[in-house]
């Protein structure tokens, strides 16, 4: 059957580029695009059913390159200047330590994560869970968990199983301890391999499987290794790490490593390439923090082909900017943007890395729309090996975004692409449709009670919360941990 989706803007790829119709129509047929113009072209197909998207923009579905896919509690340290204390105790360690979240509990948090993506208008997302709450590597509940409620609401994912040798937890006294320990996580290794075998049977093409060893810097030169190798034997499986994120992890290896970047470490492990995704890259040569000239870091990414994601968000609560995403573009390196923490929101994303960016280049032709846009659309679709997706034009995919910019919330439009990154959100989605199958409509996920959902994730949320604040060294409260913004009076 073929469907179309006249709107008042269509956003079409177009001589290498995305281009916006006024008036255009997307007719796509079973999972195919099958084209994309205006509808009173002689070309364009007669569609056996056509959705009225008036007042709407027509956008290729959004890629999320990294998004933390579990219930969050990142946002519960908002405001704080420095985190209270590491939390963790040592039976963290113990392989036998169940946890804190129930497998019941794990599948409320799968599911809530996947509707929220879908609401919010990701069509594909790169998933990983938290290291926060673990030891070595994920339980293997939770990555399945994460598979099934994907499939089960159509969305397109790229899931793997968290992994690495190096567990952090906090003694007896407060401090901070860390253990290494090979045999944890190659078998970490070991069942994020067959995760990904698992899901080539069982992703229905959907849900594909990668490889995840958290953090770089928590993983040896052969666990890297080992894992490049791993991925070449599954067929170039996609693999992403934590890079670079925090100033003392560059600044511990640069006491180590003095004569050597941290991309040029990489290079030398063969930890690049078109298949990999350094999440985050922030403290790279040539950052102001790191008094380092900037080398040859940004060409090596470039010309290796590996990809970054920039999440701005979760590092601008800490007043901590990437310097800058319009260097790393200009240089060329291929840079997707993601949610590394709650809300899954990619315009709002996008609005923060292109204000962030200004204010860190102070110019205000740096961080464009153009540039945010395509690192939600194109460039994501590349670091993920596909070019079918990110883009409206005949022959790709049906991952389609529709966003509602005909209500007063989101003013008068005179540029629509101005208007979606900078005056609208992820609430005004309002359809997305995945692989040619409508799993958003009206702005609500098809098949989801989302009240019912919201109250059963509030309990499941407070349980988490609270098993947390449990596992603190000094037995502190959570309102000792994380207090209010303002009193809170409870009845």
């Amino acid at each position: 059957m073929k469907t179309a989706i006249n709107g008042s803007w269509v956003v079409a790829w177009r001589n290498g580029q995305h281009q916006v119709l006024e008036g255009g129509t997307v007719v796509y047929e079973d999972n195919k695009i099958v084209f994309v113009g205006n509808p009173n072209d002689p070309a364009c197909p007669k569609a056996d059913k056509t959705i009225d998207a008036s007042g709407k923009l027509v956008s290729p579905g959004l890629i999320n390159l990294h998004c933390i896919a579990n219930l969050d509690l990142q946002p519960i340290r908002m405001d704080m200047p420095n985190p209270p204390g590491y939390n963790r105790p040592p039976s963290i360690i113990d392989p036998d330590t169940s946890h804190i979240l129930s497998d019941e509990d794990l599948r409320t948090s799968a599911e809530f994560s996947v509707v929220t993506l879908l609401k919010l208008g990701s069509t594909s997302f790169g998933a990983v869970t938290t290291g926060m709450t673990k030891g070595f590597e994920d339980p293997k509940e939770e990555p399945h968990a994460l598979a099934e409620a994907s499939l089960k609401y159509g969305a397109r994912a790229w899931l793997g199983h968290m992994y690495h040798e190096r567990c952090d937890y906090t003694d007896i006294g407060g401090s901070l301890v860390s253990k290494w320990d090979s045999r944890r996580g190659r078998q970490g290794l070991d069942h994020a391999v067959e995760f990904v075998k698992y899901l080539k049977d069982n992703g229905r093409g959907l849900v594909t499987g990668m490889l995840f060893p958290s953090q770089s810097a928590k993983c040896s030169d052969d666990l890297l290794k080992e894992t490049m190798r791993q991925a070449q034997l599954l067929g170039g499986a996609h693999v992403r790490t934590h890079f670079s994120e925090y100033l003392p992890e560059y600044q511990e290896f640069k006491s180590e490593h003095p004569n050597q970047t941290m991309v040029e470490w990489l290079q030398s492990l063969g930890f690049v390439g078109p298949n990999v995704c350094l999440t985050h890259a922030l403290y790279i040569a040539g950052h102001s923090s790191t008094g380092a000239d900037p080398g040859r870091d940004l060409e090596i990414l470039r010309d290796t082909g590996t990809s970054v994601c920039h999440c701005p968000w979760v590092f601008a609560r800490s007043g901590v900017f990437m310097e800058s995403f319009s260097r790393y573009v200009d240089a060329g390196v291929n840079v997707g943007i993601g949610n590394d923490s709650f809300p899954p929101d990619l315009i709002e994303e996008m609005r923060l890395g292109a204000l962030t960016n200004k204010v860190v280049d102070r110019s205000r032709a740096a961080g464009t729309v153009r540039e945010m846009y395509n690192a939600a659309t194109i460039y994501g679709a590349k670091a993920l090996g596909r070019e079918d997706l990110g883009r409206l034009a005949p022959d790709c995919t049906a991952d389609i975004t529709v966003f509602d910019l005909s209500h007063l919330a989101v003013g008068p439009v005179d540029d629509p692409m101005r208007v979606l990154i900078h005056t609208a959100s992820g609430r005004d989605t309002d359809m997305v449709i995945v692989d040619g199958k409508t799993v958003v409509e009206q702005g609500r996920v098809v098949g989801v009670d989302e009240e019912a959902l919201w109250a059963k994730t509030q309990q499941t949320f407070l349980r988490y919360k609270a098993n947390w604040v449990g596992l603190d060294w000094a037995k502190r409260s959570s309102d000792e941990l994380y207090p209010p913004v303002m009193p809170i009076i409870r009845g």
